[in-house]
This record gives C-alpha cells, sequence and structure tokens, in this order.
C-alpha cells in the first residue's frame, strides 16, 4: 500500500513539474495520472498539507509547492550539469537570436535544465526549467532519445505510449521516423508538436563513457527554419559540443550524485 501511495504521489508532481507555468486542475492531474479523482483529491490534501503542492488563487489549479523547491536547492551541488553549459548556451542565443534549451536525460524523460529567454521576434518559451516531456518530444528530447541504444528508446516508446498523443497526435510510428530521420541529418529537426509555430534543431551531448546524457537545441519559427537554416544551426550546435566535451569528466546516471 505504502508503495502504491508513494507512485502516485510521484505521478501526480511529475504532472504539476510539466505544466508549473499554468498549474493544473484536479480533473487535469486526474485524467493525465491516471489516478481516479477522488484519490487525486485525497492525496491532494495530504501533499499540501506537507508543502509538496500549493493551491493557486481562486481555484485556478494546482502548483508544486515551495518544499520541493527547497529540496531541489539541497541537491543542486551534487547533480546540476546547466552550469557546465551557460556560457555555450548564451553564446548560442546571442549568434542568433534564437532561445537556446538545455534538456537532461531523466528515465524516459527528458527535463529541462536551462534555457535563454530571449526577448526578439521568436516563439515564446515552450516550456520553462525542470519541465519535463517524454523522450523525443522536441528537438533536444528527439536528439536525445536518437542516441540512445535500441533496448532504451523501445521502452521509452512504451513507457510514454499514452502521452505522446498529446504533442500535436504524435505516436510511436511517427516518431520511429523523426528517430530515422534524426540519424540520417546527423542532428534532429522538430516542428509542430509543440507550439505550431516553433521549430527547432537539436544535438545530442555523451558523457564519459560515451553516453548520451543531454542535449542542447535552439528554437525559433516554423518559416524560419528553412532547411539551409537547420544546417546552419546544426552547425553551431556541434561547435559548440566541441567546446564542452573536453569539459564532461562525470558518466551520468539517474541513480548516482555527481559529485
Amino acid at each position: 500500500m505504502a508503495t502504491l501511495v508513494l507512485d502516485r504521489v510521484l505521478r501526480i508532481l511529475d504532472q504539476l513539474s510539466r505544466y508549473d507555468a499554468r498549474g493544473l486542475s484536479l480533473s487535469d492531474i486526474a485524467r493525465q495520472s491516471g489516478i481516479p479523482h477522488p484519490t487525486v483529491h485525497r492525496l491532494l490534501q495530504d501533499m499540501m498539507a506537507a508543502r509538496l503542492v500549493a493551491a493557486l488563487p481562486e481555484g485556478r489549479g494546482y502548483v508544486l509547492g515551495r518544499r520541493p523547491f527547497e529540496h531541489g536547492l539541497a541537491a543542486r551541488g551534487r547533480h546540476d550539469v546547466a552550469p557546465l553549459f551557460t556560457a555555450n548556451l548564451q553564446r548560442l542565443a546571442d549568434a542568433t537570436g534564437y532561445a537556446a534549451y538545455l534538456f537532461v536525460l531523466s528515465g524516459h524523460e527528458a527535463v529541462c535544465y536551462a534555457h535563454t529567454n530571449v526577448q526578439r521576434l521568436d516563439p515564446p518559451l515552450s516550456v520553462t526549467v525542470g519541465g519535463r516531456r517524454p523522450l523525443g518530444v522536441g528537438a533536444a528530447g528527439l536528439a536525445l532519445m536518437a542516441a540512445q541504444d535500441d533496448a532504451l528508446i523501445d521502452a521509452a516508446l512504451q513507457a510514454n505510449a499514452a502521452s505522446l498523443g498529446r504533442y500535436g497526435g504524435l505516436d510511436q510510428p511517427a516518431l520511429r521516423k523523426l528517430l530515422a530521420q534524426t540519424h540520417a541529418l546527423g542532428y534532429a529537426r522538430s516542428g509542430g508538436c509543440l507550439n505550431t509555430n516553433t521549430a527547432a534543431v537539436g544535438h545530442a551531448v555523451v558523457d564519459a563513457g560515451g553516453r548520451a546524457f543531454a542535449a542542447i537545441s535552439l528554437s525559433t519559427t516554423v518559416a524560419r527554419l528553412t532547411q539551409r537554416e537547420a544546417a546552419r544551426l546544426a552547425a553551431l550546435l556541434r561547435k559548440e559540443i566541441a567546446d564542452i566535451q573536453p569539459r564532461v569528466h562525470f558518466h551520468w546516471s539517474d541513480a548516482a550524485p555527481l559529485r
């Protein structure tokens, strides 16, 4: 019973981390997590008492509470790889005028660790720091997935099968086609599954053992991302990743701290 409760609490926290910018209603949480409505209601009350979850004013839904933020601060020194990429992300943003993102592998998902908020003509940021996506969604997630072995790809496709449709009607066959395209191009290119006007290019970064653990992407509009522009952005990404790689001295693991 305790394991079931913990699993459900983690599923609720994961859902809230995907939509924390606007929050989720109780019904949304129940539908997307697959947990019965009355159970979600009961768990939310307990989670609010524990400061894991907070209720927005005027019944506008629920967001992550202050306690997960405080836990994250305590763990940051041992797990945060974002500082390794900060200068390179900014250089990419300055050179292109586009938003640059860093996503890191987390089980069968990709988590946004950092981004540059470029206030120009680009679409709004499609994800905030801490936001989670199924592996393969978005250019960074697609680059990260394409760089994994077949066993992890198959496991991720199975684990995320029910949630892929929320991203522009994406499904397993379509994602496999995108993976094949990524392998053929040598970089990931995506558009339309997150925002109908957003398109992006992504490239993976490997750890000291050669395993892809992160990916960087550049996001712009569908109209701007011509084939020529995509190739230009891919070259810029490869240049910055070549600068980053010599500083990656660790083996990435979900179970072990870096320091």
